[in-house]
């Protein structure tokens, strides 16, 4: 089973509020949290989580209503010819590769798995166009199985700055989170985590003097907190080296060689004139 992950964590910022107070107030927030690519099977979110990639959820679900009337299931997906795909996701972004991603997927479903979905991660990450997110979304979502962490691009930010990870790499956080959280918190936390970021935690301007988490977070910028008092670790580092950079290094200056004095020239000596010649 090579994609199950250590249970092995990095170490979170000091400064994390126990992930039980996050749940409870991610919770309160959010309570009917759920993902928002419509679909009525898993062969259905299996294709707009696929489509969703370097696009939105609100674009996705303009696309799949024209999408699964003309490719109901995996057999009809299978047989598509790329210049009739392609127009209709165009509008997703990247639009010849996640055709491509689309087509060979479904024929895999129908070579493999008899045209339908498995509940198996290993088997789903197998699939073209099929990373461990997409595989978490459905396998937790339209097949009932909980067996990871959603991480997309909000669970990477927000679970960064609420002191949940020092990671980058997705697979790293969900192991992160995985481990920091009750197994059955692992869908609902996720989900939640994602509609906070989306309308609350924005990832250039986030929203902190509204955010109900603020007082839980160890980087909500809010009046009243002491500048950086409760920045994680890796943003003050961030800051230190930023400083270090902006200020010039001090140097002694050498002194200057002093430059050592040519010795002058000896005057030659006179050439005695030559005599002159008597005329004739």
């Amino acid at each position: 089973m090579g994609h199950r992950l250590r249970s092995t964590t990095s170490p979170a910022p000091a400064t994390a509020s126990p992930p039980s107070a996050l749940i409870a107030a991610l919770a309160a927030a959010w309570p009917d949290a759920t993902c928002e690519l419509d679909h009525q099977d898993a062969y259905q979110l299996l294709c707009a989580t696929i489509l969703a990639a370097q696009s939105t959820d609100k674009m996705i679900n303009t696309l799949t209503p024209a999408l699964f009337a003309r490719y109901p299931d995996a057999r009809a997906l299978a047989a598509a010819a790329p210049e009739e795909l392609e127009p209709l996701i165009y509008k997703s972004g990247f639009y010849r590769a996640k055709a491509r991603s689309l087509i060979g997927m479904a024929r895999a479903l129908v070579e493999r798995h008899g045209g339908q979905v498995p509940a198996d991660l290993d088997a789903l990450v197998a699939l073209p166009g099929v990373a461990r997110k997409t595989a978490n979304v459905v396998l937790s979502t339209a097949l009932g199985t909980t067996v990871g962490v959603v991480v997309d691009t909000h669970v990477t930010r927000l679970s960064a700055r609420l002191g949940l990870t020092r990671e980058t790499d997705p697979v790293k956080i969900e192991r992160d989170l995985m481990a920091q959280l009750p197994r059955s918190e692992w869908k609902t936390f996720a989900d939640r985590l994602i509609w906070h970021g989306r309308r609350v935690c924005f990832a250039k301007k986030p929203a902190c003097e509204q955010c109900t988490l603020a007082p839980l977070c160890p980087s909500a910028e809010v009046p009243g907190r002491a500048a950086g008092a409760a920045k994680p670790a890796g943003r003050a580092a961030k800051a230190t080296t930023a400083a270090k950079a902006k200020t010039p290094a001090t140097t002694k200056a050498k002194p200057k060689a002093t430059a050592k004095a040519t010795p002058k020239a000896k005057p030659r000596a006179a050439k005695p004139a030559k005599p002159a010649k008597p005329h004739r």
